[in-house]
């Protein structure tokens, strides 16, 4: 089975335009990621800010799966819970929403302001693929990765923000991919799909270097001379291949589940 996957590098907080939607019918995703924070609009300082625009970028979003006849990764939302606020990743199939994760590892400035933990790393059944979902930090995390590894994601989806770096080195950039996406596609026995914001966060400049990674290697990423433009960057992924590296690392020829929006919760 081949998917194929679009990680959208836009702007947070910026409209999906009709000609983004044609743009994307051309290419007939099966899977469509945007990056973290999608909802927080330029204007927005505090996550109170944000609270307003969820049920309309949720509409939004919903809308865009159904249009495309595909699944969403929606970016993340700042949804208000008891004694603060979680980062949740909700994910849409044809126009219904069919489950959502909660960031399990916040960090720094989030943490600051009011973002609480998730509990659990999740994997969702979808259409006859093991879905993971981790945002941003958690990659920082080794054990997200094995725990993608023990509920047998086929791919991961990673919605981030990564803040511009004044004196970043394009040596520093592939490393970092290197370390922290190849290395945790290959803990994982996944493909993983990295998809970045761009312009500002809160009124702090964004650098974007979205990309998709499998084991063997990176399969297609983002230059750095583009870290600030909107695009959108697709591949075709074979999930039958995927799934032979499993079994070769693994030597475990068992069943994958494959049934349709099924989900399983492993503790962090």
């Amino acid at each position: 089975m081949v998917i194929a996957v679009a990680a959208l590098q836009f702007p947070l907080g910026g409209p999906i335009t009709l000609d983004d939607k044609l743009h994307l019918f051309r290419h007939r995703p099966d899977f469509v990621c945007l990056p973290e924070y999608f909802s927080v609009r330029p204007g927005d300082r505090t996550l109170r800010d944000v609270e307003a625009a969820i049920p309309q970028r949720q509409g939004e979003l919903a809308r865009l799966s159904r249009d495309l006849q595909c699944v969403v990764i929606g970016g993340t939302m700042p949804h208000p819970i008891d004694g603060g606020y979680a980062n949740i990743a909700t994910i849409f199939d044809n126009g219904e929403v069919i489950g959502s994760y909660q960031k399990v590892n916040p960090l720094g400035r989030e943490e600051q302001r009011g973002i609480i933990p998730g509990r659990d790393y999740r994997v969702f059944a979808i259409r006859g693929v093991r879905v993971g979902v981790l945002i941003c930090a958690d990659v920082l995390n080794p054990d997200s990765f094995a725990a993608m590894s023990r509920l047998d994601a086929d791919i991961i989806f990673v919605p981030t923000v990564s803040p511009y770096r004044e004196s970043d080195t394009v040596f520093e950039k592939d490393r970092r991919d290197l370390e922290i996406f190849v290395n945790g596609a290959q803990r994982a026995c996944a493909y993983v799909v990295k998809t970045c914001g761009v312009k500002t966060l809160f009124g702090s400049r964004l650098q974007g270097r979205s990309g998709i990674f499998a084991p063997w290697g990176i399969l297609k990423r983002v230059s750095p001379d583009r870290e600030d433009r909107k695009l959108v960057l697709s591949e075709y992924l074979d999930v039958d291949e995927i799934r032979d590296f499993k079994r070769l690392m693994r030597h475990d020829d068992g069943p994958v589940a494959t049934s349709r929006s099924v989900e399983v919760v492993c503790a962090s």
